[in-house]
Formats: structure tokens, sequence, C-alpha cells
């Protein structure tokens, strides 16, 4: 597992202080303690949410009984602090006493951690954070990884990770597990060295909500600082007493001299430089330099004995240069929080459906065909495969006849890729080779961004050129294989309901009829003409037709129907040479119904023919459907789920009992749920 969004840092040099980190053995020292603590927190993209360092420069005086005066440190590397200068002077300390500085510093950290996650182990490529909404555990992988980038030894190092309670930790001997927190102790993490813990956790996934990784925290121990601060020179004073003893000898004028120094403090001396001197004189008796001689408390040093010769009564005077011996204490403390991930939830719902449940046989046809893919999870679908089984009624699908639409943004065809495969691979009761399957990839060249909440629409139509009848209702199943990462974990999701196709055959039969009576006046007739629908459907738009001679002129006509209900009229008519021709507009005429139509004619010419001219039937539209020819889906127990007309969706499921709202997945609401537990209980009484 790779992953470079994490917080890392370049190594950097140390720098070395020229005091001595050692107290001395006898006697108290001038302390110069330097102590540095970093804040620093993370976010979960690997960016520095903030730091914080603060510092704190401690010259403390140990000595019960002594002070000490002329104090003055020196430190280097005070412009990338907050410190306006480089020296710290102090007139005095009294016994037991300190002085404190404080400033901030902003300096690269010492300790880098890191967490990768990956939700897909089986693919080691790249790690990716994406989980599948599933009803059993889910294996992840999980590194942690800790680096010393600093220029010292880090110890005590203590990486303490929450668990969230999604999350479950087997336990192990590289770390220790409280009810909440997976502690991982390094007692030491040398310059440049690269710890990691491999963790193989599962996560129990309850909801599409996103899942928190948990937050890490790292407390870590050093001896150097962050800063590049750097004490070099350290100096104080304190009670001492220096003289020269001058002794003549046996012979006059002849001295030998003594140049003495005493400790009269607790604290342990570094003597500098010495010199004993005439009076007067140019040239010193003595003169050393470059001394680091320690002188312990109420100790005194002396020097070899000088000789002097003088006849004179000379004055000698001494100069000596000392120092407390000072000590540092330098170290620094941290802590980095590495915020919690989250860990996004891919869900879908697949939903399919036809424009109509059926189509007739052995007649083109197209049928528009609708799938809507909703992101009902947290997680971004960038990656969708859809396959979907095309019945042998339909023939083949071209790419460009597909639109897919987030929304109102289309998707380019550049980023699909169609694949029809012979056969049906969905329907298993479907014998091979029968239909096809249509295999979609959307997000080849780029991530479709599907976001939470927003649906994919695929629509194509499904053209049928010459169907038998099937008989049954076919079953039209779909598949979408989604996922958020290229390399991440792949969910499946089948279509909620199965929409339902059928090609049926709808046989039309007519019956005309026309006959012709004496009429009640000479001259007069009775015409009858009679239309009967014996089809399987209804028809639409039936117009009845006859045509008389021109020698006739019709007087009246009624319309009548079997079963008796009424309908409305458009009597019409026109001529032409040689005759005339009515129209009577009857609408839809349902399967079985006859419909009458009596007219009377009449003549003043005794010897016209009223069967001059022939009938000349009927008219009719398209059948009419016994019921409305709307979508539906295979229900359960052999019932079937319809849809409206223009909307392809599933229809919203309700209460079996009351029709009321049910909760997602169940069959009756909450409270006819209860209403029969109660029911139930009371039957169980009385029996």
């Amino acid at each position: 597992m790779e992953d470079d969004s994490e917080f890392v840092v370049p190594s950097k040099e140390a720098v070395r202080s020229p005091l001595s980190d050692s107290l001395p053995t006898d006697g108290d020292a001038v302390i110069c303690r330097i102590r540095e603590i970093e804040r620093t927190v993370i976010d979960s993209e690997g960016m520095i949410e903030s730091r914080d360092i603060d510092g704190s420069v401690e010259i403390l005086n140990p000595s019960t009984v002594d002070r000490i005066w002329g104090v003055s440190l020196h430190l280097d590397g005070t412009n990338l602090t907050s410190m306006d200068e480089d020296v710290i002077k102090l007139r005095e300390i009294q016994p037991d006493s300190s002085h404190l500085t404080r400033y901030t510093a902003n300096p690269e950290p010492l300790l880098s951690i890191r967490e990768i996650i990956d939700s897909e182990p089986v693919r080691d490529d790249f790690p990716s954070i994406s989980l599948p909404y599933t009803n059993e555990p889910h294996p992840v992988k999980v590194r942690i990884e800790v680096e010393n980038v600093g220029s010292e030894s880090l110890i005590d190092i203590e990486i303490v990770r929450s668990i969230p309670l999604e999350w479950e930790f087997t336990p192990d001997l590289g770390y220790s597990i409280s009810e909440d927190a997976l502690i991982w102790k390094i007692p030491r993490l040398e310059v440049n060295e690269v710890k990691s813990l491999d963790l193989e956790p599962k996560i129990n996934i309850s909801s599409t909500q996103t899942i928190g990784s948990g937050e890490i925290s790292a407390t870590y121990r050093s001896p150097g600082l962050l800063s590049t601060l750097v004490p070099t020179s350290l100096r104080a004073s304190t009670r001492h007493v220096s003289y020269v003893t001058a002794t003549e000898g046996e012979r006059p004028g002849e001295w030998g001299c003594v140049c003495s120094f005493e400790n009269a403090s607790s604290f342990s001396l570094t003597m500098e430089s010495a010199s004993m001197e005439v009076v007067g004189r140019e040239e010193p008796l003595l003169s050393i330099s470059g001394m680091r001689e320690v002188v312990r408390p109420m100790a005194k040093w002396e020097s070899q004995s000088v000789p002097y010769a003088s006849n004179e009564r000379p004055r000698f005077t001494q100069r000596i240069q000392s120092s407390v011996a000072p000590a540092i204490d330098i170290g620094s403390t941290g802590s980095v929080i590495l915020r919690s991930k989250s860990l996004p939830i891919v869900d879908a719902r697949v939903e399919k459906g036809y424009a109509r449940s059926r189509i007739r046989s052995y007649t083109e046809d197209v049928v528009q065909t609708k799938m809507k893919i909703e992101n009902v999870g947290s997680a971004t679908i960038n990656l969708l495969r859809m396959v979907d089984d095309l019945p042998p009624i339909f023939e083949k699908v071209k790419l460009s006849d597909i639109s897919v639409e987030i929304g109102s943004r289309a998707v380019d065809m550049e980023n699909m890729r169609l694949d029809i495969v012979d056969g049906r691979t969905l329907t298993v009761e479907e014998v091979a080779g029968h239909g096809h399957t249509i295999q979609l990839l959307i997000g080849t060249t780029s991530p479709i961004a599907l976001q939470p909440g927003e649906v994919l629409t695929i629509r194509y139509p499904a053209t049928a050129s010459d169907p038998a009848a099937t008989g049954v209702p076919i079953g039209s199943p779909c598949r979408a294989d989604l996922s958020s990462e290229r390399h991440g974990p792949v969910i499946t999701r089948e279509c909620v309901k199965i929409p339902a196709i059928s090609v049926v055959t709808q046989r039309r039969e007519v019956r005309t009829g026309k006959s012709i009576f004496p009429g009640p006046e000479l001259g007069q007739h009775e015409i009858r003409l009679l239309f009967t629908n014996t089809s399987d459907t209804p028809l639409e738009d039936v117009t009845i037709l006859d045509s008389i001679a021109l020698e006739f002129e019709m007087l009246s006509s009624e319309v009548s129907v079997t079963t008796g209900r009424i309908i409305e009229v458009n009597h019409s008519s026109s001529k032409n040479d040689r005759s005339e021709i009515h129209r009577w507009g009857v609408g839809r005429v349902e399967c079985g119904e006859s419909i009458e139509v009596v007219a009377l004619i009449e003549s003043e010419d005794l010897s016209a023919d009223p069967e001059a001219e022939g009938s000349l039937g009927a008219e009719f539209g398209e059948e009419a459907e016994v019921e409305p020819n709307l979508p539906k889906w295979f229900g359960e127990d052999g019932e079937w789920i319809h849809g409206i007309e223009e909307n392809l969706e599933v229809p919203v499921p309700v209460c079996a009992v009351c029709g009321g709202d049910i909760p997602s997945g169940g069959l009756i609401c909450v409270n006819c749920a209860e209403t029969s537990a109660h029911e139930s209980v009371a039957s169980e009484e009385e029996e």
C-alpha cells in the first residue's frame, strides 16, 4: 500500500551545543534549561490544521546559600524564534531561584505519522477508502507509520488510535487494546528510522452514513530541540577570594610569589585565566590562559612559586578570571494528532421499466426503456457497469440509441462502452442463445461523479420488428455494478422489481349489414344498418356509412346500442354526381356490442329504386385496450405491480392492509403490525 497524502517532512542535521549537559560531581552549577513543546493537528487529508511550538529558557541557581551575579547566556538560532535578542543578561539570581524567558517558534517537526487505509485489500495496487453497503463485516487493511524526521533520537513514543463502534480489532502482541483505543508503544526511534504497524480489522456497516476511521494521537520525548536554538555560552560569578602570597627568602630582596584562588561558595568554579604582576612593571610574573581548572566548593588553587628579586619593597597584584560551572538541560516533548478520516458508503437503488406492458404480435413497434440508478449511499459513484437482459422479441441496441443523463447533465458517448452478448445472462430459465445481454460501461475515460442523492437515467428504444405472441409476460431484469474508486470495492445491485412485457395477438372481426323495408307512406323506405364488433378488443372511431340515390331524401335517422348505453352520434352527409353519402360517427364500440342505425328515406318518383346504391359498410380506427396499457412489474405471490401513464418508475409500496406508508423493506405499516401482534396475543390467551 502506498499513500502520499499524509504529512511527511524532510530530516534535518543535528546542531550541538558546546556546553556540557552533565552536572559537576562536586558542587553546584548554574543550569540553563530549555524546553520546547509541540502541539500539531493534521487533518484527514494530511494537511496541517494547526501547529504550536512553545519554548522556554530557564536559568537556575540551584544553590541554597549563594547567589550568582553577572549572568549572561548567549544563544544561536534566535532569528527563527520570537526572541528579540541572542543574549540574556541578568544582574543576579538569588539562591534557589531562576529566571524564565518564553518564546515561540515554527521549526520543522521531529515526528511524522500517517495512516493508510485500504478498503479493498484484494487489490494491492492503490489503497481505497470507500466501503460497500453489506450485512457482513467488511475486512480492511490499516497501516500506521511513524518516522523520525528530526536530528535526535526519539524515545517513549506512544501511539493511541481511537476505535469507533463500527470497528473490530483482534488482540496482538504488538499492541494493546483498551475499551475504545488501540495503544502502540515504541521505546526508541532513531534518526530517519521508520516503524509501521499493520492491522486487519473488520468494519460493521449498518447504514449508508459515513464511518469515521478514528483519531490517532502520538506523543514523544526528545533529548534535542525542535528549533535551531543553541546555547553557546553561559557565565556567572559568585563568592570567591584571590590573592598573592609573597615570601622573602633567606637572602634579602629575593621573593617567592604564589597566586592563590579560594572558592568560597557551594558552586564548582571554572578558572579560565590567571596572572600575577608587580605594580609598576609591565611584564607579568605569571600569565596563564585557556585554563579549564575546576575548583570545588571551599577548595583552593595555588600557582607554582615564581621568584622575583628586588631590593625595594615590591607590591604584588593578581588577576583571575573564573565562572560558575555551567550545565545545560534541553529537551522536547510533542503530541501529533491525526484527524479521523470519513469512509463513505457505496450503495444504490436500481429501477427499470417499460413505457408499456403489451405490444401487438407481428407488428413493428418501439417501446421506450428507462433505467434509473439512484445514489442512496454517502460515496460518490464514479464507475458504473449496467447489465441488462434484452428479451428475444427486441432487436440489438446500438450505442447511438442510448442516452445517459445525471439530472440535466448528459454523459458523453466517449465516456461509455457498449458490448452486446448473445443470450440473456440474468434470466436463468431462458434458453441459452435467446435474446441478448446489454453490457454498458459508464465512466471509461473520466469519473461520472454521481453524487449522493443524484439519479443517473439510462434511456433507449427497444425495437420489435416482427414479434410473435409470447403467451405469458416476459421478465426483463437488470443489474448494476458500481464503485466509487477505480481500485475500490464494487457493489452489485439488481433492479428492485422486474418489468414485464407481453406480445399479444389482438384479432379484429366486425359484421356489417344493410336491409331495406317499405316505409309507412307511399314512396317511403326504411333502411336498417347494423355494425357488430366481434373483435378481441374494443374499436375506436367507428363510423357507419350508407349511400342513397339522389332521387331520395333522408327524412330521419336513429342510432341504438344493443347494450343500452347512451352514445354521442355525429351525423353528416355529402353528395356526388350519383348519390348522397351519410356518415354516422359513433366513437368507441366495445367487444360484442352492436350498433343499429334506422333511417327513413322518401322519393317523389315512385319508380326510384332504393337499392340502386349499395351499402358502404363501416370505418373504424385503432383497437382500444380492454385495460390501460401501462407499465407492469412482477410482484410477489403472482400479484402484479402496475405503474401510471408517462411514469416508468416502480410505485412507492404501501401497506397491504390499510394503504398507508410503510417502513423500508416492510410489507405493512407499524400500526397494522402492532394491531396484528395484539390480536395474536389475545387469541393465544383465549385458547
